[in-house]
């Protein structure tokens, strides 16, 4: 009788006959500060977490968990910076770099590096055998590669539909070039042709793709902290306020493909063969709980990439229809002097608004008596007769009845606000002050027809090098 054949498996990366090589005391440590980190980046970050993905129940969590955050950031702040005034208080901005943000993110550094050094005295002194964190890193890896995945395809498919950078609007056209902020300058270059920021989102919703498969994770950090790289030298070169959240996407795309550098130098510089050397998925021993992470992998992909570009689909189809059908509004506006400014007409500095610039959609901006534009929000009602205005997102929205007397003038006349909700029993019924509705009037600021800049296209021939 024969002896029968026995197959040798080839060799793999980690055999169970040899133990995997143990950390040194500085890359433990190293993990513990990073593992803090980007679990507070997770799922205490001021500007957006994981728990964005789960709409209501996600932002409790979130509430809950950023109230030692926040409150410690504004005590840190009026008491050890001494601020005052607006900037001691977390406060409605669309600003991601508030004083505020960065303190919250001081803490969380402070918190990473305090809690990674307590964490490696404690286990010296508990004499902990623990060589290494690999099941530990496998999780954070997993669940930082699903939050940078659905961030990158957010904020692509922003751009895919050209929400985030818009069309230049009537305020910036008529606007001299030297007054604008570096921020304005950037997005109305960007907005100026749809084209380009379509191919910028792409290339995020493609790097968010990538990091949401397993088998392409390497290849999306690699893509996707070479796109953020150019986002991150765009927000620190042109002011543009979302440094913090840019620079931590950025640490945290950079933290996903590092555990394989080594690889990818013995591949790309040594040109030897090379394979990933970490998992990209935690190690379940448990069929249940490897379906768990297979489900969520999938839960994730198919929201952000199936229902999120619907719901963008079906958004812009409604901005198409209010392009196409401007309202009576739009246009240049100059609030006269007979009317004092009051209510939207009241900048976030406390200065009065002079002019309107009401784009065909919604989006608006308004000048404050000191030259500074703020982008604004005019919401048309038609069926009221309606419009309710709010300079620069901040405070309650103003709501105003119109009328056009004629083509080049307007009137606004506040409405009274809706009634407070009643109160609990014990508490006595709130006495209102009676309602005064405030008249302002406006004139058309007169606009030229058309615009160069918008007419001015791509031309494959051009006999002159000049600029206009």
């Amino acid at each position: 009788m024969e002896p029968s054949t026995i197959t040798i498996p080839a060799e793999s990366p980690v055999s169970a006959a040899t133990p995997p090589t143990p950390w040194s005391t500085a890359t433990r440590l190293g993990f513990r500060i990073a593992f803090l980190y980007f679990f507070c980046f997770i799922l205490v970050g001021a500007n957006g977490t994981l728990l964005d993905a789960f709409p209501v129940v996600g932002d409790w969590i979130q509430d809950k968990l950023n109230w030692p955050f926040n409150h410690l950031s504004e005590f840190i702040g009026q008491h050890l910076f001494h601020l005052t005034g607006i900037a001691a208080h977390w406060h409605p901005s669309d600003s991601g770099d508030t004083t505020m943000n960065w303190i919250h993110d001081g803490i969380v550094l402070t918190f990473a590096l305090a809690g990674g050094i307590l964490w490696t005295i404690i286990s010296h002194l508990r004499n902990n055998r623990r060589t290494d964190y690999r099941t530990l890193h496998a999780w954070l890896r997993f669940i930082l590669r699903l939050t940078c995945g659905m961030f990158m395809v957010t904020y692509g498919l922003a751009k895919v539909f050209p929400y985030q950078m818009p069309a230049p609007s009537i305020a910036i056209l008529n606007e001299p070039v030297g007054n604008m902020a570096p921020m304005t300058f950037l997005w109305n270059l960007i907005g100026l042709n749809p084209v380009y920021e379509i191919i910028c989102g792409s290339a995020e919703v493609l790097g968010g793709i990538l990091l949401l498969y397993r088998r392409t994770s390497l290849a999306g950090a690699l893509f996707s902290t070479f796109v953020i790289t150019n986002v991150v030298l765009y927000n620190f070169c042109y002011d543009v306020p979302v440094k913090l959240f840019a620079a931590n996407l950025l640490l945290g795309c950079i933290f996903l493909a590092l555990p394989d550098a080594l690889s990818l130098c013995r591949f790309f510089w040594s040109h030897k063969p090379a394979a990933p050397t970490t998992m990209w998925v935690p190690p379940a021993s448990r069929r249940a709980g490897r379906i768990a992470i297979l489900v969520t992998e999938i839960v994730f992909a198919a929201a952000f990439l199936i229902v999120q570009p619907i719901l963008m689909t079906i958004g812009w189809r409604h901005l198409q229809v209010e392009l196409r059908t401007p309202s009576a509004l739009a246009g240049a506006w100059h609030l006269d002097a007979t009317h004092p400014a009051s209510g939207a007409f009241i900048d976030p500095e406390g200065l009065p608004i002079t002019d309107l610039y009401v784009a065909p959609s919604s989006r608006a901006y308004t000048r404050s008596s000191d030259g500074e534009l703020w982008l604004s929000i005019v919401n048309l009602n038609s069926t009221k007769h309606t419009v309710r205005m709010s300079c620069y997102f901040i405070g309650a929205p103003t709501d105003y009845a119109w009328q056009l007397p004629d083509p080049d003038h307007l009137i606004l006349t506040s409405v009274a606000p809706d009634p407070p909700k009643p109160g609990p029993k014990h508490e006595p019924a709130k006495s209102d002050a009676p309602f005064t509705p405030a008249v302002l009037t406006l004139t058309r600021t007169p606009t030229p027809d058309h615009y160069p800049l918008l007419e001015r296209g791509f031309h494959f021939i051009s006999e002159w090098r000049y600029e206009r």
